[in-house]
């Protein structure tokens, strides 16, 4: 009975994994083709190999007259900045209703949750109008929004505050430690497993996101909003391996993130002690 249970699901992982595997496989095969032989042989291999194309698209590959290098350097600044801002805001805010026990905390967390049940193109209109009314439609402005400390970060960083033991906490204030030094030397390093986790989640979908440049940041296009463009201006459909050489490029920082981080989470689920 095991062995066709396990059987049954060895095949059902097998299968997916050629799902999630065949569309990058198949990416990367179609940026090393000509124009025509992409078009004429969709699944074949490629006669010649033309990792020229690559350079081709860093020249011709462009959103207006931002180049590839530029949208991937938005891409970077973006997705790091934005990640960062988010995890430190909703990382204190989540500490303080976890652990501080005030006159509307409990109102303050459950309005988080509700937040999140509004489906986003519901309040969309109404933030629209809030940003570009501020002026926040430049890349310090939308990173600003992320100082907002409400979101799903909070809510999952505020289950783990709520599980981290606060004897060493009391300790540390028995030594005269403040409130800042106790959540950022004895707490905070307790819960760098979660925010470490969040943060790869975060900055991965900070990287694919097209719709935030797309509304508010047209003179500063990444890396996905062109990748995204391509489908509405259908400018490089004369050069179709061109195209997928950015989306071959765009997939290297997410890849780059699993390889040198599937193994932090789950090596460090559990931390203890005093860290700092």
């Amino acid at each position: 009975t095991k062995k066709i249970v396990f059987t049954i699901v060895f095949i059902i992982f097998a299968f997916y994994t050629v799902t999630v595997l065949f569309p990058i496989v198949w990416s990367i095969i179609s940026s090393l083709k000509t124009d025509d032989e992409y078009y004429a042989r969709v699944f074949a291999l490629p006669q010649h190999w033309l990792f020229g194309n690559y350079i081709k698209a860093f020249k011709e590959f462009k959103v207006g007259e931002t180049g590839m290098i530029g949208m991937i350097g938005n891409s970077l600044w973006l997705a790091f900045a934005f990640t960062f801002v988010s995890i430190m805001v909703s990382s204190a805010t989540a500490y303080v209703i976890a652990k501080y026990k005030f006159w509307g905390s409990k109102l303050i967390y459950s309005l988080a949750i509700f937040i999140q049940i509004i489906p986003i193109f519901g309040s969309f209109p109404a933030t629209y109008r809030l940003i570009v009314g501020l002026g926040l439609n430049n890349p310090i402005g939308i990173v600003l929004t992320a100082t907002g400390g409400f979101g799903f970060n909070f809510i999952m960083l505020t289950g783990f505050y709520r599980s981290v033991s606060w004897t060493y906490a009391e300790a540390a204030f028995m030594d005269g430690a403040s409130d800042l030094k106790v959540y950022l030397r004895v707490i905070m390093p307790q819960a760098m497993p979660a925010i470490t986790a969040i943060a790869i989640m975060g900055f991965i979908g900070n990287w694919n996101d097209y719709f935030t440049p797309l509304v508010y940041l047209k003179d500063n296009p990444t890396l996905a909003l062109g990748i995204y463009q391509f489908d509405i201006i259908q400018q490089y459909r004369s050069n179709m391996p061109v195209y997928y050489c950015a989306i071959v490029i765009s997939m290297i920082p997410v890849l780059l993130i699993f390889c040198f981080f599937q193994n932090t989470i789950m090596e460090n689920t559990v931390a203890g002690g005093l860290k700092g």
